[in-house]
């Protein structure tokens, strides 16, 4: 029975162990072979690379919506007769969907469009209904 120093390949280490390595040596002097430099010399100027992440750009802001707009147009002139409060309603309606997708500022001019658009109706339905009770 032999034991953990009786190996004949190296009597003084067990044979569980990696074989021991040669002193570490620093490499000769002309390695690396010469490669470019890394940075620019001095004086000379690279422009900075195209499509690198620079800092944050506001994004621009869509305007207001032009049928918020006209609706809130129409219906003023809704009071005066009865197709511009329509128009008002229909116009309100589409730009608010058109809001909702395009993000477009004149939220706040749809639905007034629209408010005042059903009020001119209802203020014309019951001047009309009045008129017709005294005919």
């Amino acid at each position: 029975m032999t034991g953990p120093g009786d190996d004949p390949r190296n009597p003084q280490q067990p044979p569980w162990m990696p074989p021991e390595l040669p002193p570490w040596e620093p490499p000769p002097a002309d390695y690396p072979p010469d490669y470019p430099p890394v940075y620019p010399p001095p004086g000379v100027y690279y422009p900075p690379p195209m499509g690198g992440w620079g800092p944050a750009q506001p994004m621009p802001r869509p305007g207001t919506n032009g049928l918020a707009i006209a609706s809130l147009i129409s219906a003023f002139t809704g009071f005066l007769c009865c197709i511009g409060s329509i128009v008002a309603i229909v116009l309100g309606a589409i730009a608010l969907d058109q809001i909702k997708r395009t993000r477009e500022d004149g939220f706040g001019l749809a639905v007034a469009g629209i408010a005042l658009g059903v009020a001119g109706l209802i203020v014309v339905f019951v001047i009309w209904i009045f008129a017709l009770q005294y005919h």
